[in-house]
């Protein structure tokens, strides 16, 4: 049995699944999760029941126990192996890992991930409501693009201020003018937390092969609290992506099927290039 811990919002969580199933598939063994994590008043709640995944909960004090000396555990605690990742791109030593362990870390990168043993899970358990499957209807009919603006906690919460990379709006205009390349017309649905932002700020002025081919935006604000992860459905369903550094928009491009899909991606996700990822992205995203 392999026990991962989960931490973080569903973007994260969705990473955390992925580098244990993915594990648990290649080792032919079980796998459950400690969820601790979601009973410390933290803000970001349990998301993957939204997928079709099974809640494997491993319970028990000795998890407890373990989370609160892991900085003290060298390789073994209450006879589980423990991993814990150090750094935040590929680690090799991951593929070492044997049953009977503990993991825990973020494990963001796509090398991580078995996209046909990941893909079956991340299925919605919900179809579309009314609204949400209309707009899935016309970003299959257009040159739809999703682009993801992450503001909030990056620009209000003092703890980040010196952590995430601000995206400008120079990146996003360079980034819709790699895509508009490929496009006869268009049409760009924008995602944000702070969506009044983006629609007072976002325009087609640096893009001019955007306004030369007609482009337009579509400011999607509808899908808020329980229904966020609505966003993240929609996003997928985009034939392109312009994704923040975000793991919520990632994920968005990740299960994008379209098998000719343009992905533009931030290269400086943090303010400090000696932390930003080279393993994140797979090898057919474009690098902004």
């Amino acid at each position: 049995m392999l026990i991962m811990r989960y931490n973080g919002g569903l973007g994260n969580q969705m990473f955390q699944f992925a580098a244990a199933a993915s594990l648990a598939h290649r080792l032919g063994v079980d796998f459950a999760f400690d969820m601790d994590f979601f009973n410390r008043g933290y803000s970001r709640p349990y998301g993957l029941d939204v997928f079709n995944i099974e809640k494997k909960e491993a319970k028990g004090f000795k998890y407890k126990a373990l989370w609160a000396l892991r900085k003290h555990i060298k390789n073994s605690f209450f006879g589980l192996n423990v991993y814990g990742e150090k750094d935040f791109n590929y680690e090799k030593r991951f593929e070492e890992i044997t049953d009977n362990t503990y993991i825990y870390g973020f494990f963001q990168s796509h090398k991580y991930i078995n996209p046909e043993v990941v893909k079956k899970y991340f299925t919605f358990r919900a179809a579309p409501d009314e609204k949400n499957a209309r707009l899935i209807k016309d970003m299959k009919a257009q040159d739809s693009v999703s682009l993801h603006i992450r503001r909030g906690d990056y620009v209000q919460k003092k703890r980040y201020a010196g952590v995430y990379n601000h995206l400008d709006l120079n990146h996003y205009s360079r980034a819709l003018e790699i895509i508009a390349k490929n496009l006869e017309t268009p049409v760009v649905y924008v995602f944000s937390d702070d969506i009044d932002w983006a629609g007072e700020n976002l325009t087609f002025k640096n893009c001019p092969l955007c306004l030369k081919k007609g482009a337009r935006f579509e400011f999607v604000s509808h899908n808020t609290g329980e229904k966020s992860y609505e966003d993240l459905r929609l996003m997928s369903n985009c034939k392109h992506n312009i994704i923040a550094n975000s793991s919520f928009s990632w994920w968005g491009a990740y299960l994008n099927e379209n098998p000719q899909k343009i992905v533009a991606a931030p290269k400086k996700w943090f303010q400090k290039i000696k932390n930003n990822p080279y393993d994140l992205y797979p090898q057919n995203w474009v690098i902004i």
